[in-house]
């Protein structure tokens, strides 16, 4: 997650078609939206914001000293009240913290790669933007479960389940002004992992849902994390946990959770399973189903990212139609914006979403 790609790939004027549908994959039926009295979609809990204040009365007490000797720039050695208090002169400044990215979300499905920018007042659509993929060599063979994560320093890492097999690929600095982009190739999951999710945590780790026997059932489902350099393509692992036994039958997407008070938190975190959204535990797959919304993308934005403060989770339905849903209700906005259609014919929202976090909790364990 903290490291930016340094090898590029030519473009040699041969289209990389990335489909991510297929009658042979998973169930493509577009689930009905829950609706509801919640049009902006926001958390009815507000983030937390801590105050420091001086306490009433209180004063501060300057040091005395008998040593009038010491000459510029020594330490000096006086005593209040509370006991010595020693002078170790100015303490150099803190660099300011980088500034927050825009609130925004992005799939890719099929040849394209599609940037939507919120508004940070209310966390509406300002724009969606579609840019075609454009590389070689091509992928062959039946593609299906499109996968994408961002990375701290802003890239996308994404995946393309091909015959049975996960591709992954990598965007260093994804445009957002609508060209053509190359995606640099990392090389395909060992062991003939079908990889149908990908996540990062807020420590910069990135997991992988690995779909087993099929895309229908958790026979043989397992959570995986990176433990090579994978943007080197070295894509080591290693497993997390069984999820045989899983709350959901089969995680299309994983996205960050939203807390109590409202604020950003990687595990437990909303997964999604063709239009049922869970609270998940990422580590046990152990949670509860909390309803209907979208079919296989989810994601939250952290309260910082917008104007109110207010954290905000976002699905999208296989017709690649964006909602904001209501955290504890999941009732859905109005369709906030619709995904380009697909040449193919093949449903133009089967995939995942993915955008940043920030000022992010973590519930993973440590190591």
């Amino acid at each position: 997650m903290r490291t930016a790609m340094r090898r590029g790939v030519a473009v040699v004027g041969t289209m990389w078609v990335l489909g991510c549908s297929s009658p042979a994959g998973r169930d493509v039926t577009a689930t009905a939206p829950v609706t509801g009295d919640a049009p902006t979609g926001t958390s009815t809990t507000e983030a937390t914001t801590p105050t420091t204040t001086e306490p009433t009365g209180s004063t501060t007490q300057q040091a005395t000293t008998d040593d009038t000797s010491a000459g510029p720039g020594s330490t000096t050695t006086g005593t209040t009240g509370g006991g010595p208090i020693f002078d170790l002169g100015s303490l150099p400044d803190m660099p300011p913290p980088p500034p927050l990215p825009l609130p925004q979300l992005w799939y890719s499905v099929e040849d394209l790669l599609v940037y939507i920018e919120l508004n940070p007042a209310d966390g509406t659509v300002a724009q969606l933007v579609t840019h075609t993929i454009v590389n070689d060599p091509t992928i062959a063979g039946i593609v299906n479960s499109c996968s994408l994560t961002m990375l701290a320093d802003g890239s996308l890492l994404g995946g393309r389940g091909v015959d049975g097999q996960t591709r992954l690929f990598h965007i260093p600095a994804p445009p957002t002004d609508g060209s053509d982009v190359e995606v640099v190739m990392l090389g395909d999951m060992p062991d003939g992992i079908y990889i149908e999710a990908l996540y990062t945590d807020c420590d910069g780790r990135i997991y992988l849902m690995d779909t087993g026997l099929d895309n229908v059932s958790n026979t043989g489902n397992r959570l995986l994390r990176f433990t090579g350099d994978y943007l080197a393509g070295d894509l080591s692992y290693e497993v997390i946990t069984d999820l045989m036994v899983a709350v959901s039958a089969d995680i299309d997407d994983m996205g960050p959770g939203i807390d109590a008070r409202g604020a950003v938190i990687d595990n437990p975190g909303f997964g999604i399973d063709s239009g049922s959204i869970y609270n998940l535990d990422y580590t046990t797959g152990t949670g509860t189903m909390l309803g209907m919304g979208g079919t296989y993308g989810i994601h939250s934005l952290g309260g910082p990212l917008f104007d109110d403060g207010v954290s905000r989770l976002y699905v999208l339905s296989v017709d690649a139609e964006v909602f904001a849903a209501d955290p504890a209700t999941l009732a859905l906005s109005p369709v906030l914006a619709t995904g380009p259609g697909l040449a193919s014919g093949n449903p133009p929202g089967d995939t995942g979403f993915a955008g940043p976090l920030t000022e992010c909790n973590t519930g993973f364990p440590q190591g």
